[in-house]
């Protein structure tokens, strides 16, 4: 078990002395003729456009410059921005949405009455929406193209199927 523990640590001391001499050749303190030629196989490398594409492609990831990511983030917290305020306006519209319906509530009520004296007053209580219109098609269906095609009201389609 010590010889393992040996060799574990003997491994960690020698990596850890090749770190240490690569990086004072790095910082120009030493010149090492092999670290020299690893930095600059090293960096070669991983400029490469083929291995970029290479490393892109397996962990499926798009490499970019720092300039275009701050272009994307800026657009993108632009873009949030805008989101935020649409959604606030949507908010606004739909409270004023709703007041206008609490407020036309009475109305409806009023709107029904009206439509049934009117539907009495000019016959239009027995209107039959399944009959047949001159063979082609159903009352209620001439009536549904007549407000569809012209945006008659459905009082004034009722009216002109009958007439």
């Amino acid at each position: 078990f010590n010889v393992f523990k040996d060799i574990i640590a003997g491994t960690f001391l020698g990596i850890l002395l090749v770190f240490f001499l690569f990086s004072l050749d790095y910082h120009h303190f030493i010149h090492l003729g092999s670290a020299r030629a690893f930095h600059d196989a090293a960096f070669y490398l991983i400029t490469d456009p083929r291995t970029i594409r290479y490393v892109e492609n397996s962990l499926r990831l798009k490499f970019i410059s720092v300039d275009i990511y701050n272009a994307k983030s800026d657009e993108l917290k632009r873009m949030l921005t805008k989101i935020k305020n649409k959604q606030r306006d949507i908010e606004i519209d739909e409270k004023k949405v709703n007041e206008i319906l609490i407020d036309a509530t009475p109305f409806d009520q009023e709107y029904d009455e009206l439509m049934v004296r009117a539907n009495h007053l000019f016959g239009l209580d027995n209107f039959c929406v399944n009959c047949k219109f001159k063979g082609s098609t159903t009352c209620g269906g001439r009536m549904n193209y007549l407000m569809d095609k012209y945006g008659d009201s459905q009082l004034k389609s009722k009216m002109a199927v009958l007439s």
